[in-house]
């Protein structure tokens, strides 16, 4: 609407805008410009402003605007260089296993990163079919993942940070490009015959799908940050990686034989909390392992031990409910679910959360229709 406004002051630039000559950016760069010195000093260099828009960019524009700024107003302030700083901000997002960035740096923190990319992409290869922004996305990802491996990033939780992929030993085995059931891919030493004989979670009773012919959907793989991904993904990334086992009750998704008593929570035993909460276990809280602490149920000042039985994934702001908020938050050792209730002794309004069964499954989904 101030652009509206604008070209209705400046009719060389709505006619030139009107052709499409113009784009909404650079109308913005001239509405800035009004703004510092008003519409009737742009009014003067409308037909100008409106010709040269239309063979620059808006960069070039907004020079030709400072300009119009400086002589119109010499003693106006200078460029406050805080004021680009504070501009400064990335935002990420998630969508279709994607992670989408945008934002912008401040000019060292943009030349730092245009150099570290640039010393990444090199020149293309001959046959290099990626195109610039494919090159440039490929070098951010490499350099990340340096990072990571190089080990210089401080420990989040007591754990160093590396990518995290829960997966069970079916998927990580099966084909990607089939169906059919698990087979070796790599000469790994063999489970015994116990495990290897174990089937996996079948479909829930009556089920119409599985009564039609159409088998369940094999559990998918589990990527911090992220969520499902596809099995190649997974089985590329676990061919050079550390493997580590944790063992689920199929019917509670709580873990097998890892108790132990010790105050402070030991890096093996976070990943077991991941393992079973992935993250805030607050009902309605998705905060991912990454931002959470492991909470106490009964203290260790009271005798509580370091066990899985005694210990939540919780965010910081909920754990800081629980203490100093007085909430009491109740673990269901049977189903695995945590329940809330207020300090005035009412239940949470939020149901009570569930535990993981499986990489990407809850106990009690419903992944199918059920038969009425």
């Amino acid at each position: 609407m101030a652009r509206g406004r604008l070209l209705r002051e400046l009719p060389a630039l709505a006619a030139a805008a009107g052709r499409g000559e113009v784009s909404g950016e650079q109308i913005g760069v001239i509405g800035r410009l009004a703004a510092r010195v008003g519409i009737g000093v742009v009014r003067e260099v409308d037909e100008i402003l409106a010709a040269l828009a239309a063979q620059v960019g808006p960069a070039e524009l907004d020079k030709a605007c400072e300009r119009v700024r400086a002589h119109a107003d010499p003693d106006g302030p200078e460029p406050d260089p805080d004021a680009d700083f504070d501009r400064r901000g990335i935002t990420i997002g998630r969508q279709d296993r994607m992670v989408f960035i945008r934002g912008q740096l401040d000019p060292e923190a943009g030349a730092s990163l245009l150099t570290a990319l640039d010393a990444l992409m090199k020149p293309p290869a001959a046959g290099d079919a990626r195109t610039a922004a494919q090159r440039r996305a490929d070098a951010l990802g490499q350099l990340a993942g340096d990072a990571l491996v190089a080990g210089r990033l401080p420990t989040v939780g007591g754990i160093r940070p590396q990518l995290g992929i829960l997966i069970t030993p079916q998927t990580l085995l099966r084909d990607p490009d089939s169906d059919s059931a698990p087979r070796p891919r790599w000469p790994w030493p063999q489970p015994p015959p116990d495990e290897a004989q174990t089937a996996p979670p079948g479909p829930s009773p009556g089920d119409p799908l599985s009564a039609a012919g159409v088998p369940p959907r094999p559990e998918p793989a589990w990527l911090d940050w992220i969520g499902e991904i596809p099995t190649a993904l997974a089985q590329r990334l676990a061919c050079d990686a550390e493997v580590w086992r944790a063992v689920l009750d199929p019917a509670t998704g709580l873990p097998l034989e890892l108790g132990r008593s010790q105050r402070l929570v030991p890096a093996w035993l976070r990943k077991a909390l991941h393992a079973r909460d992935r993250g805030c276990r607050w009902p309605g809280c998705d905060a991912p392992s990454a931002w959470s602490d492991a909470h106490h149920l009964l203290p260790w000042y009271l005798g509580g031990p370091t066990d899985i039985d005694n210990l939540l994934m919780m965010c910081r702001w909920h754990h800081r409910l629980v203490h100093e908020g007085q909430w009491q938050i109740t673990f269901d050792h049977s189903t695995g679910e945590v329940s809330v209730t207020r300090p005035d002794g009412l239940p949470y309004q939020i149901r009570p959360s569930r535990p993981w069964t499986g990489p990407a499954t809850q106990r009690g989904d419903k992944r199918l229709p059920e038969a009425a």
